[in-house]
């Protein structure tokens, strides 16, 4: 059953409430010591400002998502659109291990956090297929019906707001923060005072996160 339009409207954010810091800081660290093999250094940019997308992402649905007075349910459904609950982790970690280490997954899987993370493959290098197993549990708890991250932005925007988020950055620099809203499902806008910026970003909504045939 959809959700009505504001259905949301008075209900406090998530983010407001928790944010798991040591997850998202190991996230964090793991896309950044990625260096050329981040997303929009593709482009072949250096940028010294420059966000991590899962950091972005974090921040975009942790203001999205509701506090309800379920704690441990909400962190878990949060943890589930991250890619960081334990399913999700052993997937990344198969698939960055080669076939024949792959038996030393539950190994790697009473690890701290952070050392499964250095393992594994960032969430974001899998795609779509690793939250497949995801959105029976974040609708049933949410009340909406997303099978994808879009569909479900949409749903969470109409709750709050009664129509898809807009996020507006004024200063985007390399385009990082609109890049990551975008591909979430929101709607964008993004300026900078910089040309070059401004190149960063047409290059990372055009180039980076175009499809292959409008590339080419």
């Amino acid at each position: 059953m959809a959700l009505e339009p504001f259905e949301w409207k008075d209900k406090p954010a998530l983010i407001e409430h928790l944010f798991p810091v040591q997850k998202i800081s190991a996230e964090s660290f793991k896309e950044q010591s990625a260096v050329q093999s981040k997303t929009l250094t593709a482009l072949g940019s250096y940028w010294k400002g420059r966000k991590p997308l899962i950091l972005n992402k974090a921040c975009i649905l942790g203001s999205l998502l509701p506090a309800t007075d379920e704690r441990l349910k909400d962190l878990e459904i949060f943890e589930l659109l991250m890619g960081m609950d334990q399913e999700s982790v052993q997937k990344r970690l198969e698939e960055k291990l080669p076939v024949s280490k792959r038996e030393t997954v539950g190994e790697l899987l009473v690890l701290p956090y952070n050392e499964q993370v250095k393992n594994a493959k960032r969430p974001e290098e899998i795609g779509d297929s690793l939250f497949i197993h995801v959105w029976s549990k974040v609708n049933k708890h949410l009340g909406t019906s997303a099978t994808s991250f879009p569909e479900l932005i949409k749903e969470m925007g109409i709750a709050r707001f009664g129509r898809r988020p807009k996020v507006a950055d004024v200063f985007s620099g390399s385009g990082q923060i609109p890049f990551e809203a975008a591909r979430l499902g929101c709607d964008v806008y993004a300026s900078d005072l910089n040309p070059m910026a401004c190149l960063l970003t047409w290059g990372g909504f055009n180039i980076v996160g175009a499809d292959q045939e409008t590339r080419l």
